[in-house]
């Protein structure tokens, strides 16, 4: 056994096993063929001295290099953050580590983040994106040799775990029409985003249900900005001065859609009820806490993780996506002063009552 307290070098390892340091470094890294007899005597002394952990050593000799592979847009997104939080959570005890790349780095050229993680012997690989206009570059990985999975978003043919926008664009109009909304409009994102384009169907089939009228002058599409609902709420109130109740695409939307219509008299949300998404940082805080929905990005990637290492260790199965709900959190904007209030004591009252348990 190895002093803990002594940090064994290359150098250690050559003299032990009698081998040159290069020959140790081509044992370890599989770039140049070393004789079998050699490798055992190699692997043996890094063992005994504890010069790299025995997991690792135990991949090296298995010819697996112990890496998943894990590309987002940007890594200082939150959603980005909350997704890895997850995939952190699935590591611990796997063995694995995980090497992440950013889109911006290799200036969204997904090709090329691609080729860098292949040429790091990935063991698998984690999709951490929504933007669909790279869908084509995806296809490659389907003929990789590695198993991939796809987090946030649905790709055909990849396994894919992603939350139901459908459901939550229902959702909101059910909690609009039961907060008194009788004249709906929706505030969208970008166009050619899936989930702005599943939570549009899932508002308009549901208030379409409810009897209420939503045509195409009823929602206006824009940027993930608060200046998209600055500018659109003012447009929206100037076509249909009746409207009573905006679902906003998110939460910097709905922001700006609340303080362009508070400049224009109106009260939230005794006129008018809003209602956003994504549950960011400011929602709770803004000078009108905003009603929204909170995505389980956390436990996507603590699945997706959990599927990844499934098809690492066994053989594949045949793609099948995981649908996974977004949770309501009713503020102000919808609910009112009085009721959110009533709402967030009674929840304090719960978590000392369960501390305190």
């Amino acid at each position: 056994m190895a002093d803990p307290a002594y940090s064994a070098t290359i150098l250690d390892v050559a003299r032990l096993a009698k081998v040159s340091p290069s020959t140790v470094s081509h044992a370890l890294n599989g770039k140049r063929p070393v004789g079998t007899a050699t490798k055992e005597r190699i692997f043996s002394a890094i063992d005994s001295l504890g010069y790299i952990p025995s997991h690792s050593a135990s991949h090296l000799r298995k010819g697996s290099s112990g890496i998943i592979g894990c590309y987002a847009i940007d890594i200082t997104e939150t959603f980005s953050n909350k997704i890895v939080r997850g995939i952190e959570r699935g590591l611990v005890g796997s063995g694995l580590s995980m090497l992440f790349v950013s889109g911006v780095e290799f200036n969204n050229d997904f090709s090329r983040a691609y080729r860098f993680l292949l040429g790091h012997d990935i063991e698998g690989l984690l999709l951490c994106n929504h933007i669909p206009t790279i869908f084509d570059a995806f296809t490659a990985t389907k003929n990789s040799g590695i198993p991939v999975i796809s987090i946030n978003m649905k790709l055909e043919g990849i396994l894919s775990i992603f939350p139901d926008n459908y459901s939550g664009g229902m959702i909101a109009a059910d909690h609009l029409y039961a907060c008194g909304m009788r004249r709906p409009a929706m505030i969208c994102g970008p166009e050619n985003r899936l989930s702005v384009q599943q939570r549009l169907k899932g508002f308009q089939g549901r208030v379409t249900d409810l009897g209420l009228e939503f045509a195409s002058t009823h929602y206006m599409y824009g940027e993930f900005a608060y200046e998209q609902g600055y500018e659109a709420a003012f447009r929206l109130l100037q076509i249909n001065p009746r409207i009573d109740g905006i679902f906003c695409a998110n939460d910097y939307i709905a922001a700006g859609a609340i303080n362009r219509l508070t400049e224009m008299g109106y009260k939230i949300p005794g006129d008018i009820r809003i209602i956003g998404f994504d549950d960011r940082d400011f929602s709770s805080f803004w000078h009108i806490p905003i009603s929204t929905f909170e995505q389980p990005l956390e436990e996507m990637g603590f699945l997706g993780i959990s599927a990844l290492r499934c098809a690492i260790s066994s053989p594949p199965a045949p793609p099948e996506s995981q649908i996974l709900q977004s949770k309501l959190i009713a503020r102000t904007s919808t609910i009112g002063r009085e009721a959110y209030k009533r709402l967030t004591e009674k929840s304090g009252a719960a978590q000392a009552s369960q501390a305190a348990g």
